[in-house]
């Protein structure tokens, strides 16, 4: 009877005055017929309808105050519980602990969650992106097949970040206000340049110095061209991304050649897009096979990789390769914009 409310208990009442049964009362209010009936009994005793007062603390917040630490954490989504609980004594005068902001937020549908971090995307980015997606959308498995994923990345051999907490509701993991900016840092590590496709991995190369257009020349020469035509045959279709060394005068002028004798087709790639290429999700998996081996020098590093790249199950690349259309249907839905991948 505690959570009836006070119109409800009336026309119970009435209803009951009018001559109405306590079953047909119970079907027109939707009140179980138990409380229906003690609620008869009780103004029957009584004359009150109302629950007595129930000792116990009262509540510091107010709905006013709720809805404030709402509105505060909505302003800023990386804001903790501690400063907002500083904010509420300096602008209201209430005092609260952080723990209490929490359980508040919490109620409102607001975690706290780590930041994803992602690339930033601007107006510009999006609509190219969308393109992108409209283009492929209708792309079938023997197209997708037929594209060699290249990539370069970079492992470090005591790798670590820190997690940034932000509050969100379900379905604002990738709003830009719930993101976390991605930073490149360490020491102890080794950068590498890849491919793979449908029917498995092509070469892995270790790059050694500052990888310049003219390094990515000879590793396109001697790497992905061999590991296209092995894996996929001629006419295979280049991926990479948008990296100021791929973009060259002298890059754009060799594939140039290469795509007018038919060996290659290169795909325009659209911008800030590491989640639309698998590779991505191959550097993450050896990322945490590297954590488990824990190698302790350069050397052991490049050892654990090779092993790692070589021994990659098929059917995971086969999985990868068939994620694309939904990696593509995803850009689709978002517009443009980050994705779950």
């Amino acid at each position: 009877m505690a959570r009836l409310r006070t119109a409800t208990r009336h026309k119970v009442v009435i209803l009951h005055q009018q001559g109405l049964s306590q079953t047909k009362i119970s079907k027109q209010t939707g009140v179980s017929r138990c409380a229906v009936q003690a609620l008869l009994k009780k103004h029957k005793e009584t004359g009150n309808i109302e629950d007595r007062r129930h000792s116990g603390r009262p509540r510091k917040l107010s709905a006013a105050d709720e809805r404030h630490i709402k509105l505060i954490t909505l302003r800023n989504r990386k804001m903790s519980s501690s400063a907002i609980s500083s904010e509420l004594a300096e602008t209201s005068g209430i005092q609260v602990h952080s723990s209490t902001v929490r359980r508040r937020l919490a109620r409102s549908g607001l975690h706290g969650r780590v930041a994803s971090k992602k690339p930033y995307l601007r107006r510009g980015n999006k609509a190219k992106r969308l393109k992108y997606a409209r283009k492929h959308r209708n792309w079938g498995a023997e197209k997708w097949q037929q594209v060699l994923w290249t990539d370069e990345s970079k492992f470090e051999i005591f790798g670590c970040s820190r997690r940034q907490f932000v509050r969100r509701r379900a379905g604002e993991r990738y709003n830009n206000e719930c993101l976390q900016a991605t930073v490149k840092h360490g020491e102890g590590s080794l950068n590498v340049w890849g491919c793979i496709s449908a029917n498995g991995v092509g070469d892995l190369v270790r790059i050694n110095g500052v990888l310049n257009a003219e390094k990515y020349r000879q590793i396109l020469i001697h790497h992905a061209m061999p590991s296209g035509r092995r894996m996929i045959g001629p006419k295979f279709i280049l991926q990479q991304d948008n990296d100021p060394k791929h973009t060259a005068k002298v890059i754009k002028n060799y594939l140039q050649r290469k795509e007018e004798q038919e060996v290659l087709e290169v795909m325009v790639w659209p911008p800030q897009s590491p989640d639309l290429n698998i590779i991505e999700c191959v550097w993450d998996y050896m990322k945490r096979q590297k954590d488990v081996r824990k190698p302790t020098s350069t050397e052991d590093l490049w050892l654990v990789l090779q092993d790692v790249w070589n021994n990659l199950p098929a059917e995971f690349l086969q999985k990868l390769c068939a994620s694309v259309p939904r990696r593509i249907d995803a850009v689709l839905k978002s517009k443009g914009g980050h994705t779950k991948y």
